[in-house]
């Protein structure tokens, strides 16, 4: 079987998180102020933007079904969008090693997945902020 790779710019990967964004807003409505909120790096604290956290990273890949980090998922992701970025690869190879505990936390809410977002975000933005999962 073969792959095709396809690296895709700075802005088309942000673009198409953007829209799972948006999708996952319907289900998870976030005020515009929580929104920004986390743009510049506040882990969230109430559910619906834990909840929006956890729909994105499940839709990206990133998040499994049983509501943890995917790390299969992270490195896939990394190849699909950064194939021709070796700087941007090597990012996400410490962000999986940086985050890969937060699936050993304890959560409340199993396979939901929202506090666990909240901790895949808390991490990115404490230990691999140039890896842009925000």
């Amino acid at each position: 079987m073969r792959y095709l790779v396809q690296a895709q710019t700075g802005d088309e990967v942000k673009q198409k998180y953007l829209k799972i964004i948006m999708e996952c807003l319907k289900e998870n409505p976030v005020a515009p102020a929580e929104i920004e909120q986390m743009k510049s790096g506040k882990i969230p604290e109430s559910e619906q933007p834990k909840c929006l956290l956890a729909c994105a990273y499940r839709k990206s890949g990133m998040m499994d079904s049983a509501g943890k980090l995917s790390i299969d998922g992270v490195k896939q992701v990394s190849q699909r969008y950064f194939a021709n970025n070796p700087e941007k690869l090597k990012k996400s190879e410490e962000f999986i090693e940086a985050c890969k505990s937060v699936n050993d936390e304890a959560v409340s809410d199993g396979d939901k997945g929202c506090e666990r977002a909240a901790l895949i975000f808390k991490c990115t933005v404490e230990k691999a902020p140039g890896f842009d999962l925000i």
